[in-house]
């Protein structure tokens, strides 16, 4: 999120890349950027057109390039504000410990060891320092986290959405699991007892000590419990998480005793921004934690069979119950694992659920035949339940409700969402950004209907009637975004991908217009000849890309659409031919000719008939009429055209059509004139 560009004394930011990464947003140009977040239009001028301006001897051209960019720094400064930006960085270096430069600079690594060093040192430990050859040569990772193949189905009734709240942090928390208490394998692999990149070397006699005070994760390793020795990592989620709780409660419970002459909302105003902050600098440790302990290619203190621990207690944890499993010590003495929620949920008669999905840390149950009001009950005794069943802090969290859903694969789902018993109007919860915008109406709207009426006749007037072509909501509504990543060189073998060719040839004609690493770039694909590539052509996109994922999420509700493929390929016969109207009467000429031509545009000829040509003492006034008022118009127009070409703005699209009439102007000027003379 910095820049390569330096200035002592200063911190200098890469906005670009901030914005990236904290806001969700289709594409994120300095101008589209400022919309969401400011509700501003800004302008966007291409660099020929400002060295124009600013080498023009015109004062005003000069003062309109130095307003621009002045108008510019001042809204990035704007965006950084009401992004929080500063505020949120200052919180997370004071909770991460680190200064104000590295929480940007630096990656999660450096943050978490910031966090360790200072739990760790008090007690006596030293952080392990590993060579990149002692980290490449760590056990493989054993264990995967649990992602279940849905059900792919179009689900008419309600869809409970579960969701283990902070799973990976929870059990570090609920079963000790860290650097300082793992004791290493139950019987060693290879005859090496081996802890991420060194080896353990146990006392004798520890283990038989300690066998009443161990806990045995299911990957066979061993840990003990936290009346022996509480884990740092757990410590570390432990502590922040009450310090930041009793901070909040503190603050909240101070502004509510200040009575209604201090507002409740107007005192919390920035106190909350700061909370907000501080927590979210929390959640981010959290989330990281054991990403810190799973780094095998680039850690710097990974461990992976403590991430191994981690994975697999959480899979065992989502998938079943009532396991008991046998551990390997000197008696074979059964130890209840911890219980497990999917099969909880299947085998309860009186919840009637079914598990469809089930993704790392949530499942998906499926209620045939209940209500919503009877979803959000059952829902929420399953997550008391299943939240009672586990170790504390281990909670299964009540998330939301699907009533009408299609579930299509592994993360990739969309229906009408409730949160709450008492929301009446759902919100529809699809969001996606790898694609054209049009194709995101078109799902959208399809989806809607299917949702809402449930009749697929209506879809496929829908499908019928809305083509690409009738979008005229300009450019930015068919462009697909291309994301750069390396440009390479323009090779006639290789092919470019559409969006690093568009960023190549822009390099090519300026060398300072080069898009940011991972920067999506627009471009438009256009009806090409039987000599291009089939990527290059419009109608093999719209037929393998908006169509045929609209006949995917069809199929699930039991439609075969195998028609709706080639809707793009038609054509109607009058689109191979070119029409005349007359401005008069607005006939149209049998034979396709008029008297008098003027070309408007390339698919309609605009003139006057035979009869009108005849009578031209009416004519000559109801075109000179039509050309005042249009010149009325005018009257308020700018005295130069208009520079901005920001493709996202729809002014754009309404000013080309503004240029395209005051060309119908001239035209039909000469063709009073061509009357007048005739």
């Amino acid at each position: 999120m910095t820049t390569t560009f330096k200035v002592t004394g200063r911190h200098v930011f890469n906005v670009w890349r901030i914005m990236r990464s904290e806001q969700t947003l289709g594409s994120y140009t300095f101008e589209n950027v400022a919309f969401y977040l400011l509700r501003k239009r800004v302008p966007r001028h291409t660099p020929a057109t400002l060295t124009r301006w600013y080498n023009s001897e015109s004062p005003v051209h000069t003062a309109r390039v130095l307003g621009y960019f002045r108008d510019r720094t001042v809204m990035t400064l704007d965006i950084l504000e009401e992004s929080e930006t500063t505020t949120k960085t200052a919180e997370f270096a004071r909770v991460f410990g680190v200064d104000f430069h590295s929480v940007i600079s630096r990656g999660s690594q450096f943050k978490v060891e910031s966090f360790l060093f200072r739990i760790a040192k008090p007690e006596s430990f030293v952080l392990l320092s590993p060579s990149k050859q002692d980290v490449g040569k760590q056990n493989a990772a054993e264990c995967m986290p649990l992602i279940m193949e849905p059900l792919s189905a179009f689900y008419n009734g309600p869809l409970v959405v579960l969701d283990f709240q902070y799973l990976y942090p929870s059990v570090m928390i609920a079963y000790n699991y860290c650097y300082s208490t793992c004791l290493g394998r139950v019987a060693d692999f290879q005859g090496r007892n081996k802890l991420g990149s060194t080896d353990l070397d146990l006392p004798p006699g520890l283990l038989e000590k300690l066998q009443d005070h161990i806990t045995i994760a299911p990957n066979g390793i061993i840990y003990v419990k936290p009346s022996v020795r509480q884990g740092l990592l757990g410590r570390m989620l432990t502590e922040r998480d009450g310090e930041a709780g009793d901070e909040e409660r503190q603050e909240r419970q101070g502004a509510l005793t200040r009575g209604s002459s201090f507002p409740y909302s107007r005192c919390l105003s920035a106190m909350s921004r700061i909370l907000d902050a501080r927590q979210l600098g929390l959640e981010y440790i959290a989330s990281v934690m054991y990403g810190y302990t799973s780094a095998t290619y680039s850690g710097r203190m990974p461990a992976v069979e403590i991430a191994d621990s981690i994975v697999q207690t959480g899979r065992e944890t989502l998938e079943r119950v009532g396991v008991w499993w046998t551990c390997v010590f000197e008696e074979r003495r059964p130890i209840p694992c911890e219980i497990q929620a999917i099969s909880v949920i299947d085998t309860t008669a009186k919840w009637g659920a079914r598990v469809v999905y089930g993704d790392t840390d949530s499942v998906f149950i499926h209620l045939k035949g209940k209500t919503k009001e009877q979803a959000f009950k059952i829902g929420y005794d399953i997550a008391d339940a299943i939240t009672a069943m586990n170790p504390a802090p281990i909670k299964l969290k009540f998330e939301k409700v699907y009533l009408l859903c299609v579930l299509m694969a592994k993360k990739r789902y969309v229906g009408f969402k409730y949160e709450t018993p008492d929301e009446t109007e759902p919100t529809f919860d699809a969001v996606r950004r790898d694609g054209v915008p049009a194709q995101t109406k078109m799902t959208e709207t399809c989806l809607k209907i299917l949702f809402c009426t449930q009749d697929l006749s209506e879809n496929f007037i829908f499908a019928k009637e809305v083509r690409m072509g009738t979008y005229r909501r300009g450019i930015a509504c068919i462009a697909m975004p291309g994301k750069v990543q390396a440009i390479r060189l323009i090779s006639d073998k290789v092919p470019l991908p559409p969006g690093v060719a568009v960023a190549a040839r822009r390099i090519l004609q300026d060398e300072n217009d080069e898009p940011q690493y991972g920067e999506r770039v627009p471009y438009v694909i256009v009806c090409g000849d039987s000599h291009t590539r089939l990527v290059e052509r419009a109608i093999y996109n719209v037929n393998h890309q908006t169509i045929a994922h609209r006949r995917v999420l069809l199929h699930y509700q039991g439609a075969d659409t195998p028609a709706g493929a080639h809707l793009a390929n038609r054509f109607k016969i009058y689109e191979h031919f070119q029409s005349a109207r007359c401005l008069t009467c607005s006939c149209t000429a049998q034979d396709g000719k008029l008297d008098l031509v003027c070309w408007i545009d390339t698919d309609v000829l605009l003139g006057i008939c035979e009869a009108c040509h005849a009578n031209l003492q009416v004519t000559i006034p109801t075109l000179l009429l039509r050309l005042r008022k249009g010149e009325q118009m005018l009257l308020s127009a700018s005295s130069e055209p208009i520079a901005c070409m920001n493709i996202e703005c729809p002014w754009l699209y309404e000013r080309t059509k503004a240029e395209q009439k005051l060309d119908f102007l001239e035209g039909l000027r000469t063709l009073i004139e061509d009357l007048d003379v005739s």
